[in-house]
C-alpha cells in the first residue's frame, strides 16, 4: 500500500504537490486492515493543516506490491517542533525499518543525542528542521558536527532544497530537504549518506 499525503499551497508560500509518502509492504487486507499505525484523526488534521489530500494505493487481498529496494535499518533522530511532522516522520520511517526517536524541539534533541552517545547507542544521522523556537537547526547541526563530526545532519525546511545554496547551511550539514519531505526520497537518502554498520 502506498499512502500519499499531498500539500498545496500554503499561506503565501507556493509548495507545489510535495508529498509524505510510506510505501512498502503494508498489510491492508480484510484480516488486518488497521496495519498502518497513524490514527484517523491524525491523518484528518495533517491533510487540514497542510490543504492537502490523502491518496491510498493498494491492491485489494494483497497488501502492496513488492518493491525491489534497499533495506538497511538505521538508527535515526528526528527533531521538529511540528507534532504533526514528527509523527509522520515517526510513522513512514518505521514503516521502512528504521529505529526512530523523536525530539520536539532543539535542547530535547541534544539531549537525546548525548544519552544515546553515552549508552554507546549512537544516531547514525539526525535529521533537523531548520526553524525551531528553542535551540533552532543551525545550532543543532553546528552543536552535532563538533561532538560527533562523523553523524551526517540533514536539515529539513519549508524553504526547500533551494536552502542547500546558501553557503552557511551548506557548511553546516550533509544535505538539505523540503518539508514536508518526499518520504522515498528521503529513505534513498538516509541509505546514501549513511555507512552501514559492522557486523562483530
Amino acid at each position: 500500500m502506498d499512502v500519499v499525503f499531498s500539500r498545496g499551497p500554503v499561506g503565501s508560500r507556493q509548495f507545489g504537490h510535495d508529498h509524505f509518502r510510506c510505501a512498502g509492504s503494508v498489510p491492508t487486507t480484510v484480516h488486518n486492515p488497521t496495519a498502518f499505525k497513524m490514527n484517523k484523526s491524525s491523518l484528518h488534521d495533517m491533510t487540514q493543516c497542510h490543504n492537502g489530500a490523502i491518496e491510498i494505493n493498494s491492491v485489494p487481498d494483497r497488501g502492496a506490491l513488492p518493491q525491489a529496494r534497499q533495506k538497511r535499518s538505521i538508527h535515526i533522530l528526528c527533531i521538529d517542533d511540528n507534532a504533526l511532522v514528527r509523527e509522520c516522520l515517526d510513522v513512514c520511517l518505521t514503516h521502512f525499518d528504521h529505529r526512530v526517536m523523536v525530539a520536539s524541539g532543539g535542547k530535547q534533541g541534544m539531549e537525546l543525542f548525548r544519552t544515546a552517545t553515552l549508552k554507546n547507542q549512537p544516531y547514525e544521522v539526525v535529521i533537523t528542521d531548520l526553524g525551531m523556537p528553542d535551540i533552532d537547526g543551525h545550532h543543532v547541526a553546528r552543536t552535532i558536527k563538533a561532538e560527533s563530526p562523523n553523524t551526517p545532519v540533514i536539515m529539513m525546511t519549508g524553504w526547500g532544497t533551494a536552502m542547500g545554496n546558501d553557503e552557511k547551511i551548506a557548511s553546516e550539514v550533509d544535505a538539505v530537504i523540503g518539508k514536508p519531505p518526499r518520504m522515498q526520497e528521503l529513505n534513498d537518502l538516509l541509505l546514501r549518506i549513511t555507512t552501514p554498520a559492522q557486523k562483530s
